[in-house]
C-alpha cells in the first residue's frame, strides 16, 4: 500500500488522537503578551527578578508526554496529557502577564481613583461604609476571605474537570477565554491605573480586614517613578480596574455550568468571592462589574473563535489527499 493511501486512511485518526488543548489563537495571544512584557521592560528599563524559572516544568511536561505514548491510550491517559499542557499554558501565560502588567505600569498613565470612586457613588454604593460593615461581622469576613483566596484553585478547576470529561473543545475555549480576559485586563488596567479605594481611608480604623489582596501601593508608586528599576520582591496583583478575581468568579461557573453537582456550590462560593473582591481585595464596586463583563466577553469571543478553528481542522482532516484548495480558502 502506498504512503498516500496510508495517509488518506489514517489521517483523521492521527489528528483526532492528538488534538491540542491549546488553540492557535491562544498560543498567538501568549506570544503577544510575552512580546508586550519584554518590549515594555526594555523601553522603561525595568527588571523583575522574582519570576520563577519554569524550565524544569517544561521539561517534566515533555518527558511525561513522551512516556505517556508507551502507555495504553485510554481516556485517562489523554486527560492527563491535556491537563499537563493546559497547566503549562496557564503558568506561562500568567508569568508573561505578571511581567507585562508591571512593565506597562511604568508608563505611569494618570491614576483614575477619583473617577472610579465617583462611579460607585453615582450608583449609590459607598465602599467605606460597606467595608466597615463587613469589618464588624467576623463570620462574614472569614467566609469572604476564604472565597477570595480560592482564586488559584478556581483557575485550575475548569481545566481539571473538562480534561477528565474528555471535552477537549471546551478546554480550548476555556484556555483561550482565560488568555483573552487576562490580556484585556492587563491592557485596560495599564491605561486606567488606580490604587484602589484603600487610599481614601485610614487602615487603622479596621479591626479585622487586612486587605491582603489590595494593589501593593509601594510597588505601584515605585513603578511610576522615572528612571531604571530593578524589583526583587514577589509581585502582587497590580490591576485594579477591572478585577480579575471577578472575571474568574464568573468564568469558572460559566465553563462548568453543565456539571450541576459542581455548579451549585460553586455559585455560592463565587458569590462570596465577588463580594470579597470589594473588601479583601479593596476593589471599587465598578471594578467587580467590569471584571464580570470581561468574563462574558472573553467567553463569547473564545467560543466563536474555537468553533471557527474546529471547523477548519475538521475540513482539512476529512479532505482527500491531493484535492486542490477551494477558491474561498485561497484569495
Amino acid at each position: 500500500m502506498s504512503f498516500t493511501l496510508l495517509a488518506r486512511k489514517y489521517r483523521g485518526t492521527i489528528i483526532q488522537s492528538r488534538v491540542s488543548p491549546i488553540s492557535r489563537s491562544a498560543t498567538i495571544l501568549t506570544f503577544a503578551l510575552m512580546a508586550i512584557g519584554l518590549v515594555s521592560s526594555i523601553a522603561t528599563k525595568f527588571t523583575l527578578t522574582s519570576l520563577p524559572n519554569i524550565m524544569w516544568l517544561v521539561v517534566y511536561v515533555v518527558v511525561l508526554d513522551v512516556l505517556s505514548q508507551f502507555a495504553p491510550q485510554t481516556r485517562i491517559v489523554e486527560a492527563v496529557r491535556t491537563l499537563l499542557y493546559g497547566v503549562l499554558y496557564l503558568v506561562i501565560t500568567i508569568l508573561c502577564g505578571v511581567l507585562a502588567a508591571y512593565a506597562i505600569q511604568r508608563f505611569a498613565f494618570p491614576l483614575q481613583d477619583q473617577f472610579l470612586a465617583r462611579v460607585d457613588l453615582a450608583v449609590g454604593l459607598n465602599w467605606s461604609d460597606f467595608a466597615h460593615w463587613v469589618d464588624r461581622h467576623a463570620v462574614i469576613q472569614r467566609v469572604l476571605h476564604f472565597a477570595y483566596d480560592t482564586l488559584k484553585a478556581q483557575i485550575a478547576l475548569p481545566l481539571v474537570v473538562l480534561a477528565f470529561s474528555n471535552r477537549i473543545s471546551e478546554v480550548r475555549v476555556y484556555l483561550l477565554a482565560f488568555a483573552i480576559a487576562f490580556i484585556a485586563t492587563i491592557v485596560v488596567s495599564a491605561l486606567m491605573p488606580a490604587a484602589g479605594p484603600i487610599v481614601f481611608v485610614d487602615r487603622s480604623t479596621f479591626n479585622i480586614l487586612q486587605f491582603t489582596g489590595a494593589t501593593p501601593l509601594d510597588h505601584l508608586s515605585r513603578l511610576r517613578e522615572a528612571g531604571p528599576l530593578i524589583l526583587n520582591e514577589a509581585p502582587g496583583g497590580i490591576a485594579t480596574f477591572p478585577s480579575f478575581h471577578a472575571t474568574i468568579a464568573i468564568l469558572t461557573p460559566l465553563m462548568l455550568r453543565g456539571y450541576p453537582r459542581i455548579l451549585i456550590p460553586l455559585l455560592f462560593l463565587n458569590a462570596a468571592m465577588l463580594v470579597g473582591t470589594v473588601t479583601e481585595g479593596a476593589h471599587y464596586f465598578c471594578d467587580v462589574l467590569a471584571g464580570s463583563c470581561m468574563a462574558l466577553f472573553a467567553y463569547a469571543l473564545a467560543t466563536r473563535i474555537i468553533r471557527i478553528e474546529d471547523r477548519s481542522s475538521q475540513y482539512y482532516a476529512q479532505r482527500p489527499v491531493g484535492d486542490p484548495m477551494p477558491s474561498s480558502c485561497c484569495p
